[in-house]
């Protein structure tokens, strides 16, 4: 997930908001983060009901109490596009992920972000939306 801070800007000016989700606990995640220096993107906690959204999208392994590690990309309708289980020690390449956001929304127009405008609390991004499961590191 490192590597989505890195492409923050890149993900932003193609209006994708990127989520962190895992079944963690708040603190943990909290402390993932802070050992990082932060993150821009949100991290949200699927710990109670424990797995509930890995469960919605089949990313839930019940016998392991753990999520897949996952990407989903999911348009502006809410309706999933791409889907990546991949193992715990793979990383997907981000221009795979460029390519198929590209590709679900063509006439997009680069929106361009200023660099004092880095948090995404301070961006109005409506478009696609790209999350990641599993625990963070």
């Amino acid at each position: 997930m490192p590597s989505y801070e890195a492409e923050y800007a890149a993900f932003a000016e193609l209006d994708v908001q990127v989520l962190g989700i895992s079944v963690d606990h708040i603190p943990v995640l909290k402390a993932w983060a802070e050992s990082l220096g932060g993150i821009s993107y949100p991290l949200i906690s699927d710990f109670w009901p424990h797995g509930e959204i890995a469960k919605e999208y089949g990313a839930f392994r019940e016998h392991e109490g753990r999520s897949e590690r996952a990407i989903f990309i999911i348009d502006k309708e809410g309706i999933v596009q791409y889907v990546d289980i991949h193992d715990v020690d793979e990383q997907p390449d981000n221009e795979v992920l460029f390519q198929e956001i590209r590709r679900i929304q063509p006439d997009h127009k680069p929106i361009t972000i200023p660099e004092e405008k880095k948090s995404e609390d301070e961006l109005d991004l409506e478009g696609v939306v790209l999350f990641c499961n599993k625990w963070c590191p």
